[in-house]
């Protein structure tokens, strides 16, 4: 009785990776790129409408590889700036939450779209001021789910007649709805799931899919040096974002507990070291808490870390969601905050969140279905 053929996880495989699995099955080259353009610039998720590809190869992919996508289980458009989250459904048996988020003169790209992706199911981090970290079930979304979130942007942004053609080698169709910038600031920790984050990177970015360039791309991490270098190594010029939310480790070792084994000189001497890029950009996110972390000696702290490094800062007033502990500052606070930092000399923007009304913001990430 012959043996049942290995299932393929196929939205998950790079193009080499690709190009080696249809080696193993005695398929040219030619044929994987083709396989990888109707996933991964046409979108198509169906083996059936890949008319060029030999129908007993299409047999052999729908049992080996079968095409499980993300389902949309909700949405909700923000009043206020227009902002779209998106519940997906994930083989967890939890969801996950993507956000759309359309930019305006402000974020210093009227026009444009910024979509923040999820990385994983919940999150291990335990950061006391985030939603996610509520979550019950916690797993790692594989490449595919990763890169399936940018593919439901793009169908539906296509399907609103956002397209605008010229993108990817010249693609129409719903690649040219595809958002401007992507961030890894959604669910989970991405360094926490590096080799998916890897992975997902190399398809989002490789010319014959969806051809993002690298300085379109934001990687954020609460603190886990010790991939930063893997990351880096592999794409060097991504930009890369701190979650730092603290200027001394007492606080941040109660609000973030990554901090009790990389404490804040840490991190900093080990983005210090990174080697350099010219057009890599740094940035310190830091949500300010009331009482806790706005006072003028932590602006004056924070500005001083942020010059050693060379970053940006990111001052994000705090996001309520239901149940948490803390409330953002008065905003002559907030205000005076910001020009304390700014007087350090270092680079500092107060942001807004976007999609505050619909649970989408910074922090409020917590998969609806889950915590209702």
């Amino acid at each position: 009785m012959p043996a049942e053929p290995q299932v393929v996880d196929i939205l998950s495989l790079p193009l080499a990776q690709l190009v080696a699995y249809f080696a193993q099955l005695g398929q040219p080259k030619y044929r994987a790129e083709q396989l990888f353009r109707w996933l991964h610039a046409r979108l198509v998720r169906d083996y059936n409408s890949m008319t060029d590809l030999p129908a007993s190869l299409r047999q052999h992919l729908q049992q080996s590889a079968p095409l499980t996508a993300l389902e949309v289980e909700a949405a909700r458009q923000s009043a206020i700036d227009g902002s779209t989250k998106l519940v997906l459904g994930t083989r967890h048996g939890a969801p996950i939450e993507t956000v759309i988020m359309p930019m305006d003169a402000a974020d210093g790209a009227p026009g444009s779209v910024t979509q923040c992706l999820s990385s994983q199911v919940g999150c291990k981090m335990a950061c006391d001021f985030c939603a996610t970290a509520r979550l019950p079930v916690r797993a790692n979304l594989s490449a595919g789910e990763i890169v399936e979130q940018v593919a439901i942007a793009c169908r539906r942004g296509f399907e609103q007649g956002r397209g605008r053609g010229g993108v990817a080698g010249g693609q129409d169709g719903p690649l040219s709805a595809r958002p401007h910038n992507l961030v890894f600031m959604g669910m989970g920790e991405p360094l926490d799931n590096l080799p998916a984050l890897l992975a997902a990177l190399e398809i989002l970015m490789d010319p014959k899919g969806y051809d993002f360039s690298p300085r379109r791309i934001t990687v954020s991490t609460s603190g886990l040096a010790k991939y930063l270098p893997k990351l880096v190594a592999a794409q060097p010029d991504v930009h890369l974002a701190w979650s730092l939310t603290a200027t001394t480790d007492a606080v941040r070792d109660r609000l973030m507990p990554v901090n009790k084994g990389v404490p804040i000189a840490a991190m900093v001497e080990v983005l210090r070291a990174l080697p350099p890029r010219p057009h890599r950009k740094i940035t310190f996110e830091y949500a300010l808490l009331r009482d806790v972390n706005d006072s003028l000696d932590d602006a004056r702290r924070l500005g001083q870390m942020a010059l050693q490094v060379g970053a940006h800062i990111n001052a994000i007033p705090f996001n309520a969601w239901p149940g948490a502990g803390y409330t953002r500052p008065a905003r002559l606070v907030i205000d005076r905050f910001v020009e304390v930092v700014r007087a350090t000399g270092a680079s500092v923007s107060l942001r807004e969140s976007k999609g505050q009304d619909i649970g989408a913001a910074c922090g409020q990430l917590a998969g609806e279905k889950s915590l209702a």
